[in-house]
């Protein structure tokens, strides 16, 4: 036992954490100023979104009101040219499009898309308006269009890849793209496209390309990526958790107060955003039709320099007043842990495999799935997560000692100033028949009496989710629960030396159970 306790010590916390104390969560709120835009139809708020970014533009975008990747890949191309996106129907342009163009004073009409997003029908209205002869944007699928439209931008170094297949990702990423005139290429899920493969290959091939990948292996897996030199991926548990990802990556980036909330549900309110968010140098969230999710309530409660103001893209048939009020702060959510920073320490990484089961297993990716399974969670509760790791990585820089990386573990976790901090491991002894969980406290902690707390609601909550034997509440001096400043827990969630629980700790069915348990302490704990 006593050669193995040093995996006990603890882990990095890095990452957006904010202090917002311990008040109850259920009594947080945004307290943000709100507006709206919006239409009767998703061309009229095209319109209004034009109308509040333009007063006058040479050139206009225009897409399929119906369609929605020819209009998402669009951002980067209408800051450049500085043009709104208008959308219409393929049939022909709306008469209400026609207007904004003749307000606008633009002289020149790109058409996005092929024949059958925008039929010759569209190029006769154009000319028949005295617009003059358009110019069309088009490839083969939608596809060839991104990359053409890809080419008309110029890449500078870096690209965006997102799935041609459904539409939050590119949304999500839209305002960014447009800011930094980084062109967007599409791809599907298990197999990239030919078109996109030699788009990125040729840049490659010209010198050095980052490409940011925006979702997780469900909408671009990693096999589709195997030529891709440079990857960056950013992605959450879902659409939104994505889409709050993407927000903070681009927080330097996007400097406005002005915030756009968008649905996640539909695109088609939501595709003439891009660019006006791009334009005012602005981040984009997402929520569902009547409330917001977890992980975009969580990333607007942190807190800014100065206030953020929401504007809301749609009607009320496509994000509610319930939404309005959640945002405004006179409607409370129904997230439990609203308000909260929760440090997630998934044990060892990297070259640090922690303890091995008698069939092989390494304790590190017991501890990562099981962490990774709570984060969700957490996030659909409200809560703000920090992951330590979120793949495979020790959280150590420069060369690895074990004392360095305690050091900066503890040092990022407290200047942090996170509300919980969970430590998942798999203990481990010479005597195979041991098993069980426990989960430790440090009297040594300047907050032992709520970290005792902690500890005892998550034991307690854990060992009745997955039925394993329980060792108790126990006090140690680890390093990491004995040195953080807030509540801070180290729970052994089985013993990986127990042949059978070595066995059980590698399913899908425990690792839900465990991370549920574990999640119902800290709820417990938390008073509910």
């Amino acid at each position: 036992m006593a050669k193995i306790k040093w995996k006990l010590i603890g882990l990095l916390v890095f990452g957006l954490g904010f202090l917002l104390g311990f008040q109850n969560p259920a009594n947080a709120s945004l307290g943000l100023e709100t507006s709206r835009i919006s239409g009767v139809r998703q061309i009229d708020t095209a319109i209004e979104v034009s109308k509040i970014g333009w007063q006058q533009a040479d050139t206009v975008l225009l897409a399929n009101c119906d369609h929605f990747p020819d209009a998402l890949v669009a951002a980067p191309l209408s800051h450049k040219l500085d043009a709104p996106i208008l959308l219409t129907p393929a049939s022909g342009v709306d008469a209400k499009v026609l207007q904004e163009i003749k307000r606008l004073g633009a002289k020149k009409v790109i058409l996005l898309g092929g024949e059958a997003a925008l039929t010759p029908k569209v190029v006769s209205d154009i000319r028949n308006a005295g617009l003059g002869e358009p110019e069309r944007i088009a490839g083969y699928d939608q596809f060839e269009t991104a990359q053409k439209v890809a080419e008309r931008v110029g890449a500078q170094g870096k690209i965006i890849l997102v799935s041609g297949e459904q539409f939050p990702d590119a949304l999500s990423i839209s305002a960014y793209a447009g800011t930094t005139q980084t062109p967007i290429l599409l791809t599907s899920a298990k197999k990239m496209p030919e078109t996109t493969r030699q788009a990125i290959n040729s840049l490659q091939e010209k010198g050095d390309l980052k490409t940011i990948v925006i979702g997780g292996e469900a909408v671009v897996s990693s096999a589709s990526l195997s030529s891709v030199k440079d990857v960056q991926r950013i992605f959450g548990n879902d659409r939104y958790e994505t889409a709050s990802n993407v927000y903070e990556f681009a927080r330097d980036t996007l400097i406005a107060r002005t915030t756009y909330l968008v649905t996640g549900e539909n695109f088609p309110d939501a595709l003439a955003a891009g660019g006006l968010a791009a334009k005012q140098r602005a981040g984009i969230v997402m929520a569902q039709r009547t409330t917001l999710p977890g992980s975009t309530y969580a990333v607007l409660s942190k807190p800014t320099d100065v206030p953020t103001k929401v504007v809301i893209v749609g009607g009320l048939a496509v994000l509610t007043d319930n939404v309005k009020g959640i945002l405004e702060g006179t409607v409370q959510p129904d997230f439990l842990l609203a308000g909260l920073t929760i440090v997630i320490d998934p044990g060892h990484g990297g070259p640090d495999t922690g303890a091995i089961g008698p069939a092989g297993t390494y304790e590190k990716r017991n501890n990562l799935a099981i962490g990774l399974s709570i984060a969700g969670l957490l996030r659909s509760a409200g809560a703000q997560v920090i992951m330590t790791r979120s793949t495979d990585v020790t959280p150590a820089e420069g060369t690895y000692s074990e004392l360095s990386d305690l050091q900066a573990r503890v040092k990022i976790a407290n200047d942090q100033n996170a509300d919980l901090y969970i430590s998942l491991h798999n203990d481990a002894f010479s005597n195979p028949d041991v098993g069980g969980i426990t989960t430790y406290y440090s009297s040594a902690s300047p907050v032992t009496d709520e970290s005792k707390d902690l500890a005892t609601s998550i034991q307690s909550e854990l060992v009745k989710a997955v039925s394993l034997n329980s060792r108790g509440v126990k006090d140690a001096a680890f390093y990491v629960i004995k040195n953080t400043k807030m509540p801070a827990v180290l729970v052994e969630i089985g013993f990986i030396s127990n042949p059978t629980e070595e066995q059980l700790l590698g399913t899908p069915d425990f690792i839900q159970k465990a991370a549920l348990g574990v999640y119902q302490g800290i709820l417990r704990y938390k008073g509910y």
